[in-house]
């Protein structure tokens, strides 16, 4: 089983791929450089070019239209390099979603929620049926056909703390869940380290496996400074009390270079 999903534009973009059979729709993918400075069709023509042929740069100068500094064509050699040494398949103009998998077989099933009324299918939004009782609709879409499957479920907590289930770990702390009482899982460090990657990544200083976090550097309109100083005490518990499953992380205080 594939599961794809991500933040970045190239797992959406393989998810649209790989659903494309489900609609009776051909997709086909480019590969691009990092940078996305140029029109897709040369971005694409980039990535075709042998990154150490001796033309390379006459090549690029090319396909840019224009002189290329020593800097951006370092930049484009590595694109390429990483590429191929992830084993990506290069020398073709386009590349579908069966090109990653050549040796397997493989069939698509996509499950979509819906919290308003879907006006291309007809499938009805979360609905209030009792106290704490909630009805949503879920359409499972295959090859072969698809199915609707309605859910009942009911909320365990009320209210506020209710609300707090379905928003981001770190926000449910910055909204005054307790990090210290509540049951801590393997998972909390994944979902904190991505959470961070959304939060702040400006303020993340990556070094290998390890993730060095400096509360300098991120901004009061993403945190606020009260936010800031729940989020230094949050991360420094985690790593005191959970050494092995956050041996990722590495605090860097506030105004100074103390470290935890």
């Amino acid at each position: 089983v594939f599961l794809c999903d991500g933040y970045a534009g190239s797992a959406e973009a393989m998810q649209a791929a790989s659903l494309a059979p489900v609609l009776g729709l051909d997709a086909s993918l480019c590969l691009f450089t990092s940078k996305f400075a140029l029109s897709w069709e040369k971005e694409r023509d980039i990535m075709q070019l042998d990154a150490e042929a001796e033309n390379f740069q006459r090549e690029l100068e090319r396909i840019v239209g224009q002189s290329m500094d020593e800097s951006r064509t370092r930049e484009c050699r590595q694109s390429i390099r990483s590429a191929r040494d992830a084993e990506m398949p290069l020398g073709r103009p386009v590349v579908r979603a069966n090109d990653f998998f050549p040796e397997k077989h493989f069939q698509v099933l996509a499950a979509c929620g819906y919290m308003c009324p879907d006006p291309y299918t007809g499938a009805e939004s979360v609905q209030r049926v009792g106290e704490q009782m909630f009805r949503t609709t879920v359409r499972l879409a295959g090859e072969r056909g698809q199915k609707v499957v309605t859910f009942t479920f009911r909320l365990m907590e009320e209210g506020h703390r209710a609300r707090l289930v379905f928003r981001p770990l770190l926000v449910r702390f910055f909204n005054g869940e307790d990090h210290k009482t509540r049951r801590v899982r393997i998972s909390d460090s994944g979902r904190i380290r991505n959470e961070l990657q959304t939060l702040c990544s400006e303020a993340l200083e990556y070094d290998h496996q390890t993730i060095r976090v400096h509360f300098e550097g991120i901004r009061p309109g993403v945190i606020s400074e009260a936010h800031k100083r729940k989020l230094f005490e949050v991360l420094c518990w985690y790593k005191q009390e959970h050494p092995v499953w956050f041996a990722w992380l590495e605090v860097v205080a506030f105004n100074d270079a103390t470290h935890a």
